[in-house]
C-alpha cells in the first residue's frame, strides 16, 4: 500500500461472515492511516507556513540592512528586529517538538499520585510578580480535593499556558481567578479573567492547532496559536478535558478537569 493508496477500500463479495468481518476492519484500519496522514500533511503545510513569515521578515531586514553602509544605531535596529523573529521561530520549533511527542504512540507523561493545591498555589506565587506589574489582580481560591494521577512538569506547562493567555488578554485594571475545586468523580482547575471574551464562533476551534482569532492576532502577532491545543494534549495524555465558556466584554472561563485518584487504579 502506498500513500496514494490510502483513499481504497476492499469490496468483497462472499456468503462468509468471516470474510465480511475481515473487510470490514481492514477497511476501518484504513480509515485510520487515511485520516492520520491528512492530519499530518495539514500540520506541515501550516507549520511551514507559520515558519514562512519570520523567515521572510528576517531575510528582509538583512537584505535592506546590506543595501547600502548605515550607521551603527541602525545596524543595531535591524539586529533586533531579527532577534525578534528568531525568538519567535525558537518558540514556534518548541511548540512543534512538544506537540510531536505527545501525538507519537506514547505521551511523554509519567503519572503518579499528585497533590494539586501545593503546585497551583506555587504556581500563582510565581507568576504573581508578572500580574502585578500588568496591574492585574491574580488570586487562587482553593477546596479540599482528592489527590489525582498526574504528571507535575506536564500539568505546571498546561496551567502556565493557561495563566499566560489570562493575563495576556486581560487588560489593566482587571482579574483572573484560579479555582481548584472537586466536581463529581474529578477535580477541576479553572482559570477565569475579566478579559476581552471569546466570539461564540471560535469556541470550538480554539485547541485546534494554529487557530487565532482575528482579535487575538491582531493584539499579538507573535503568538503561535498552539498553546491551547498543548493544554488539549497534556490533559487527554492525563485522561482529563479542557473546555472554555467565554462572553465577549466579560471575559472567559478555562476548566480543566482530571478525573480524581481515589476512583483510579494506581500504575503498578
Amino acid at each position: 500500500m502506498s500513500e496514494a493508496d490510502l483513499g481504497k477500500r476492499l469490496t468483497l463479495d462472499s456468503p462468509y461472515q468471516e470474510f465480511h468481518r475481515l473487510t470490514q476492519a481492514f477497511n476501518s484500519v484504513m480509515d485510520r492511516f487515511q485520516r492520520s496522514g491528512e492530519i499530518q500533511r495539514r500540520f506541515c503545510d501550516i507549520a511551514a507556513h507559520e515558519m514562512k513569515t519570520p523567515l521572510t521578515i528576517l531575510q528582509g531586514n538583512l537584505d535592506v540592512a546590506l543595501m547600502k553602509a548605515r550607521t551603527s544605531e541602525e545596524y543595531r535596529e535591524a539586529l533586533l528586529n531579527n532577534l525578534e523573529q528568531v525568538g519567535r521561530l525558537i518558540a514556534l520549533t518548541r511548540s512543534l517538538l512538544t506537540l510531536a511527542n505527545f501525538t507519537s504512540g506514547k505521551p511523554p507523561v509519567h503519572l503518579v499520585p499528585l497533590a494539586l493545591e501545593p503546585l497551583v498555589q506555587d504556581l500563582v506565587e510565581e507568576l504573581t510578580l508578572l500580574a502585578d506589574d500588568r496591574r492585574i489582580t491574580l488570586s487562587f481560591e482553593s477546596q479540599s480535593v482528592p489527590p489525582v494521577l498526574g504528571d507535575a512538569q506536564w500539568l505546571k506547562q498546561a496551567l502556565i499556558n493557561l495563566l499566560d493567555n489570562a493575563l495576556h488578554y486581560t487588560p489593566s485594571g482587571g482579574a483572573v481567578t484560579v479555582r481548584l475545586q472537586a466536581v463529581g468523580e474529578g477535580v477541576t482547575v479553572a482559570v477565569e479573567d475579566t478579559g476581552h471574551g471569546i466570539e461564540q464562533e471560535h469556541l470550538p476551534h480554539l485547541f485546534e492547532r494554529f487557530y487565532r482569532t482575528d482579535w487575538a492576532r491582531a493584539k499579538d502577532a507573535g503568538g503561535t496559536g498552539l498553546g491551547l491545543p498543548i493544554v488539549k494534549e497534556i490533559a487527554e495524555a492525563h485522561n482529563g478535558t479542557i473546555s472554555v465558556t467565554s462572553q465577549v466584554d466579560k471575559g472567559s472561563v478555562f476548566t480543566l478537569r482530571l478525573p480524581a485518584l481515589s476512583r483510579q487504579a494506581i500504575p503498578g
